[in-house]
């Protein structure tokens, strides 16, 4: 009799888990083949990158730039944003603008890159800078550290789509990208500040997605589970051996595949089938499974 009620729930579970963002993917692909329009047709010519110079943000510069956009690099180190920046130049034939910022300088480094940011036509932002700390409990992180968490997790995305979607919404044409985390979905102890503030990137994302609905720009938000970078070298060998980890260049790829078909994507299918088991289980236990296995590489003392 009540049969149609575990259906019900299957299926919300099935769509919620990936079907959503699969259906949204297809016919994504569908609508791109029949308009055969480039993501510089689309969005503009021009891709905001923060972090830009290592790992996931290098690698989304070097396949995005693949795809003709002008990369303009964001990150801390002038000499790698010069070595990032001329090896795309070289490899891709575009161009770079390079601009060295630290994004834990305070409220006035916001000032100079709506300065430099200005006369561009930035088709894209990728809010891709982050900072992981090493696993520990929330009083064993300095105060430096959690408020590093902070202005590179939360307020530089926040602040910097603030400051180019006035740009893209008078354009008509936009989408602004957040780098979350499945860290996002659950509450991870010995990770509770970045887990948290991942969480505020997913909401932050999918909200502003309902903000600017017709006018052109979009918002989408980019969940993987653990990408190899030098962020997750502390507890990627800690890892038990069903957890997928994936190379930047994996992720990036398939994501950047994913752009202007989905607001919402795990960042790679394998991604996206790891992480289906939370919607399977009460909250309460899965914060109880995610805090036991990072458990085994957090600080003892």
């Amino acid at each position: 009799m009540f049969w149609w009620i575990g259906v019900y729930a299957t299926l919300l579970w099935a769509y919620n888990g990936f079907l959503e963002s699969l259906l949204a993917i297809v016919w994504g692909s569908i609508r791109a083949a029949v308009r055969r329009e480039k993501l510089t047709e689309r969005y503009g010519p021009w891709a905001v990158i923060t972090g830009a110079t290592d790992g996931i943000g290098k690698c989304y510069a070097q396949n995005l730039a693949a795809k003709g956009l002008n990369i303009a690099l964001l990150s801390r180190s002038k000499q790698k944003l010069d070595r990032v920046g001329d090896e795309l130049e070289k490899s891709y034939g575009v161009q770079t603008k390079r601009v060295v910022v630290d994004f834990n300088g305070g409220h006035q480094i916001y000032e100079q890159l709506r300065e430099q940011l200005a006369a561009m036509d930035i088709g894209l932002l990728v809010n891709n800078v982050g900072y992981l700390p090493e696993l520990a409990t929330l009083e064993q992180h300095t105060e430096q550290d959690l408020l590093t968490v902070v202005n590179l997790n939360v307020v530089a995305a926040t602040i910097l789509s603030r400051i180019v979607i006035p740009g893209m919404r008078e354009r008509g044409r936009g989408i602004v990208i957040n780098i979350g985390s499945s860290s996002g979905h659950v509450p991870v102890a010995y990770m509770a500040a970045y887990a948290a503030s991942k969480a505020y990137l997913h909401n932050l994302g999918l909200a502003l997605a309902q903000e600017l609905r017709g006018s052109g720009v979009e918002f989408q938000v980019v969940a993987p589970s653990i990408v190899r970078t030098n962020l997750s070298e502390q507890y990627e060998s800690k890892m038990p051996w069903y957890v997928t980890v994936l190379d930047a260049e994996q992720m990036a790829r398939f994501a950047v595949f994913t752009i202007g078909k989905t607001a919402y994507t795990s960042g790679h299918w394998q991604h996206c089938l790891q992480v289906l088991w939370q919607g399977l289980v009460p909250l309460s236990l899965a914060v109880k499974i995610v805090s036991r296995v990072l458990h085994k590489g957090a600080r003892r003392s």
